[in-house]
């Protein structure tokens, strides 16, 4: 493969194809050639054929992992100088001194980010270009020097003068041997900062005639701040000690090092500390609150409708929308506020951080009372819902915010960051716009909820817990069985059966009644095709879809592979749907409708008259039954109006050539009232509760 000698390489490491094709897709939008290797011995034969300028590097692989790759890598001709991504699951500061030290250039954890992972590429391309400059700069010195950027001195300790080399002069910004140079006069040019610290460290080695290796910074003649390694040695000439040292100016290497952990603890784009800085923060916070006996209070800042923004407007407009916001959010804290930890003139807006996305934290300790703490929450979305110009563009976000307190809402970062988070989700449910405080009584509902969907999934994936139950459906006059209504249970290990209103709204909000829902059409098919071989005589197996389910792009191949897997004729098969779910989308749902029927379903409105009930859809949809909701069947005999609503459902079914069926039919007088006014079908505990599969054969 030829790559353009013009372009940058990155070369992606990653033993998970996924994974490949994910960053891939994410340097798109980059003029970058991207290269592929699978392992870190692949990696190494890449990195020697195209020498890449970058490496996205996965840690955790077979074989040879991502840290023994590096290793390797960085001690190959040409390894120093390519930027070495470190892409990682790990994110301990074992870890990440680990990367460091195989000589990781960076890293970044997962999952990524993958918005702004072209960006911060970008970011360390630039910085690696510049390091590479300064390295080649230095290289070209140090073939014309035998020393680069290192000066050489010695002291007597019987004289104040020094015997140094031109290249300390250079470091303190005088001509060589314009002065005289005494110990004095180098401790006078160090910064202010550290002038005491060296200071006491000649003195010391004056005293006790030891050596020293420290670093200080020193300001020059020109107002130029430099760091410098300064490391001696004790010598002796004629049995008289001398204290040799050599000064080596490290101010590149301090500002790399300084970018490197500016990249691992800031987010590049609002320069606030990200995730990892902020949990370290957020320690030091809940220490100083333990040791005062204060309390303090975590901030859980999310933006509404950036996804929207972002994917209208673009990923430069929502960078920009961003920053502006990371702003305004600093921006909404007075000098009177409470800090996050420690002193103010110490630690000033890094109390703010940017957890990723456009997600953001804010740290408020040392309260006195609660109320200042809503007065701020308040002022940050006050100040996030005003109006943003945006490339040209007016638009508008807001913000919900979740708070939580040490110690009341929890005693470690981790939990406090989990239940602002679980207040600030409560906020999204309720109308975004606004802030909650956390409350344990919904913790608790979400925490159930999520058992019981961690449960469902391992139910679906194990098989054998969940079953159908069905409930007979009877003609009104004859009494005959015409058909049965699948009604799906869930045998759960330790509660026993549970209906679908213990489980339902958990399936259909975290998705997993679409699998669910594959499983109920085949096995409701099987059954129906079985009482169909053994000459059953019934004329419907009526099986109910969700909203999500029947606005699912692939259901009507989930509907035909029913059919076709369990060669049940499909005049058997009757699908329920809810006014609501064609409602959402009439001419979408037109269409499907007029598929499913060409399949040679039945189709259902099921609970009619609890929702729209809207004639248009009864005039334009091939509907085949109307099903009277249970609602109006309960007191129709001592209630008028659900007698007459019944009525005008029966008569309209009539009128439109359609079937009728009335569910939770209990007693002998709904039944009679039900009959009069011409209903067809009927089905209820009067005649029968849901049996399980195998008491149909006992019938």
């Amino acid at each position: 493969m030829a790559l353009s000698s013009a372009r940058e390489v990155i070369l992606l490491v990653d033993d998970d194809p996924v994974m490949r094709i994910l960053m891939r897709k994410a340097l798109t939008s980059s003029e970058a050639s991207i290269i592929e290797a699978t392992n870190g011995k692949e990696a190494i034969a890449q990195f020697k054929r195209y020498s890449p300028e970058l490496i996205l590097l996965d840690v955790s692989m077979d074989n040879m992992d991502g840290f023994e790759c590096c290793s390797i890598i960085r001690a190959l001709p040409e390894g120093e100088n390519v930027a070495i991504i470190m892409v990682t699951a790990l994110d301990q500061p074992q870890d990440i001194q680990k990367a460091f030290d195989v000589g990781a250039t960076d890293f970044m954890t997962k999952p990524v980010k993958w918005p702004l992972l072209s960006h911060r590429i970008q970011y360390v391309l630039k910085a690696n270009k510049t390091i590479k400059e300064l390295t080649k700069s230095k290289n070209k010195l140090a073939k014309a020097q035998s020393i680069a950027h290192l000066g050489s001195w010695e002291w007597d300790f019987k004289t104040e003068s020094l015997d140094c080399s031109d290249e300390v002069y250079r470091m303190v910004g005088i001509t060589p041997q314009q002065v005289e140079m005494t110990m004095e006069y180098l401790i006078e040019v160090v910064h202010p900062e550290d002038r005491e610290f060296v200071r006491t460290t000649v003195l010391n080695a004056l005293q006790t005639k030891e050596p020293y290796d420290i670093e200080y910074r020193v300001l020059n003649t020109s107002g130029e701040v430099i760091t410098v390694h300064d490391v001696t040695d004790i010598t002796f000439d004629f049995g008289e000690p001398k204290l040799n040292g050599t000064l080596h100016d490290i101010t590149t290497r301090k500002k790399t090092e300084q970018e490197i952990s500016y990249y691992a603890f800031y987010d590049t784009l609002t320069d606030l500390p990200n995730r990892r800085k902020f949990l370290m923060q957020l320690d030091l916070a809940i220490a100083n609150a333990q040791r005062h006996t204060t309390k303090l209070a975590l901030l859980f800042i999310d933006l509404d409708y950036f996804k929207k923004i972002n994917d209208t407007l673009g990923h430069k407009a929502g960078d920009e929308l961003l920053c502006q916001a990371a702003q305004r959010i600093k921006d909404s804290i007075r000098a009177s506020d409470p800090l996050a930890v420690g002193e103010r003139a110490m630690f000033n807006e890094q109390h703010i951080a940017r957890l990723g996305g456009d997600e953001f934290t804010l740290i408020l300790s040392d309260l006195s009372d609660f109320d200042s703490v809503a007065i701020i929450a308040q002022r940050i979305i006050d100040s996030l819902s005003k109006p943003y110009f945006i490339q040209g563009h007016k638009t508008f976000i807001s913000a919900s915010i979740g708070i939580s307190f040490y110690p009341d809402d929890g005693t470690t970062a981790d939990i406090l960051l989990q239940h602002a988070d679980t207040a600030m989700y409560e906020v999204k449910n309720n109308g975004k716009n606004s802030y909650q405080l956390f409350s344990h009584e919904k913790h608790q509902s979400l925490m159930a909820r999520l058992k019981t969907e961690a449960e469902l999934r391992e139910a679906i994936q194990q098989g054998g817990q969940l079953e159908l139950y069905y409930q007979p459906q009877f003609n009104s006059v004859t009494s005959q069985t015409v058909g049965y209504e699948a009604l799906l249970r869930w045998n759960h290990p330790t509660k026993g059966i549970l209906s679908p209103i213990d489980f339902m709204a958990v399936a259909e909000s975290s998705g997993l009644i679409i699998e669910i829902g594959k499983w109920v059409l085949v096995e409701a098919c099987t059954q129906a095709k079985m009482l169909q071989d053994k000459h059953i005589d019934f004329k419907r197996m009526a099986v109910n879809l969700s909203a999500l389910q029947f606005n699912d792009e692939n259901i009507y191949d989930y509907v035909k592979f029913a059919i076709e897997h369990t060669q049940v004729s499909p005049y058997l098969l009757e699908l329920e749907i809810t006014e609501s779910a064609i409602i959402r989308n009439v001419d979408d749902a037109i269409t499907l409708i007029i598929k499913l029927k060409d399949l040679g379903v039945k189709l259902a409105i099921d609970d009619f008259g609890t929702g729209y009930s809207s004639l248009n859809y009864l005039r334009n949809f091939p509907i085949d039954t109307l099903k009277i909701d249970k609602s109006f069947v309960d007191e129709i005999v001592t209630n008028q109006k659900d007698a007459a609503i019944a009525r005008t459902i029966i008569q309209l079914a009539i009128n439109l050539e359609l079937s009728t069926i009335a569910e939770g039919v209990e007693h002998t007088e709904q039944l009679e009232i039900l009959k009069s006014l011409g209903c067809d079908d009927i089905q209820g505990y009067l005649y029968s509760k849901a049996l399980p599969a195998k008491q149909l054969w006992e019938e």
